[in-house]
């Protein structure tokens, strides 16, 4: 694995490292290394190795084999001081610090730099009163450190960090105890600090923040690298589906352009001998990016009628990777969409019609449901309430026969569960039983 901004020699290397503790191997065989000035998120799901790999890189836990090299020299080679000066950790579960004030507690993020007998002078108290205001927690210098929230120590020790300064800063899971403001405030603060140069390997539990503030994220799982890349390229759904056990959607959000992740329920695995039911879904206007995620997320394969762009529905689709005509801003459905619309709908085994509106543009999907050889109609509203064509659109629904009316999309994803198809045998997630509370006439 490579990774990092700068072409110099790596600050942080790793080769063949195993770890291992009580006979138990925790890090197989990792390649690694990072050079200044990036962010690196180690992810991946609990007992994945991540603080592990952070403590052997810190020399806190020791390498069974490969090496761990800072800069040019050996970690076996350096005395902890020298290790101290190089990098800081900040743990997930910072010590006891009683008899310490605040100030006091981020002051011995000096020592490093101090001698055998000597104290801080005024440089260092400048440091750290520096490192507590960029953390947010100057107010809390004369307090004593007992005294403090958990998140507000957990501030406190990431202030100690940087009052350290070492080329590299080890975190892990940093943010955990704080709330959201401060958890933006931190990773803000990290981003600014690597463009400036830092270095930052930070273990990561919240998959949004990683993909919003990494330049590169490592995903570990058992012990072993699953992925390494930059976040668009290691966050892909059927990766995350298989390294987290949960359905996901990866998107950009149309707010603020960042790279999101949206987990779901964990995803229906089919066995040998089951089919994956195909489910098209009519919908439009956010009638239907709930249904189209739960339908995913169950291991259906999903198809959507013609959408505009920008379109709720099409941005959802987009995000779970539903494939369907997509249609400009605003226009109507074109004929070479219709004939691509009718396709989709004679290969599906089930069509649900989502409680959506009509207008003269979208007409020709409602006349499409017609086609269908099953359809769910969901009906959480009149169809007069809907139909902005003067009547034409009541007019065709009136024509059309669902095998299921259902009001709402959770009994329309039970029905599909519900009524197997002649000669199908769909995943076991398909074969439950109607919820005691749906409204489902079949």
């Amino acid at each position: 694995m490579t990774g990092g901004k700068a072409t110099q020699l790596p600050l942080v290397s790793a080769r063949a490292l195993d770890v291992g503790i009580g006979g138990t191997r925790l890090l197989h065989a990792i390649d690694f290394e990072v050079g200044s000035g990036s962010i690196v998120g180690l992810i991946g799901p609990n007992g994945a190795g991540k603080s592990t790999f952070l403590g052997a890189i810190a020399g806190v836990l020791k390498h069974e084999r490969g090496t761990v090299t800072l800069g040019e020299s050996d970690l076996r080679d350096l005395s902890a001081r020298e290790v101290a000066r190089r990098l800081a950790l900040i743990s997930q579960h910072p010590p006891e610090t009683h008899g310490f004030t605040s100030l006091e507690l981020v002051l011995t993020g000096r020592y490093p730099h101090l001698g055998r007998l000597e104290i801080e002078g005024q440089r260092d108290r400048e440091i750290a009163h520096e490192a507590m205001r960029l953390t947010h927690t100057d107010t809390f210098a004369p307090r004593s450190a007992s005294t403090l929230s958990g998140g507000e120590r957990q501030r406190v020790f990431i202030a100690r960090g940087l009052a350290q300064q070492t080329p590299v800063l080890l975190l892990d899971e940093p943010t955990a105890s704080l709330d959201v403001q401060h958890q933006l405030g931190m990773f803000g603060l990290f981003r600014r600090l690597a463009d400036e140069g830092l270095t930052v390997i930070v273990a990561v539990h919240d998959l949004d923040l990683a993909a919003r503030y990494c330049d590169r994220l490592v995903m570990l799982e058992h012990g072993r690298v699953a992925a390494d890349g930059t976040p668009e390229q290691v966050l892909t759904p059927e990766r995350l589906s298989r390294v987290f056990g949960v359905a996901a959607a990866v998107y950009r959000s149309p707010f603020t352009q960042a790279l999101t992740v949206s987990f779901d329920e964990q995803r229906a695995e089919v066995g040998e001998g089951h089919a994956r039911p195909s489910v098209h879904v009519i919908c439009g206007g956010g009638s239907g990016a709930g249904l189209l995620q739960a339908l995913v997320a169950a291991g259906a394969r999903v198809t959507v009628g013609p959408l505009n762009e920008g379109d709720l529905d099409a941005l959802a689709a987009d995000a779970l990777r539903v494939t369907g005509p997509r249609l400009p801003s605003f226009s109507a459905v074109d004929p070479r969409s219709h004939l691509d619309h009718l396709d989709l709908i004679a290969a599906a085994d089930w069509v649900i019609l989502a409680d959506t509106s009509f207008s003269s543009a979208n007409l020709a999907n409602l006349q499409a449901a017609s086609r269908a050889s099953r359809l769910v109609s969901i009906e959480r509203r009149s169809f007069e309430a809907r139909d902005h064509t003067g009547g034409e659109a009541s007019r065709v629904f009136a024509m059309l026969t669902p095998a299921v009316r259902c009001c709402s999309s959770d009994e329309a994803l039970e029905a599909t569960r519900t009524v197997p198809l002649p000669g199908k045998s769909f995943a076991p997630s398909f074969l439950g039983g109607v919820r005691a509370d749906t409204r489902a006439s079949i």
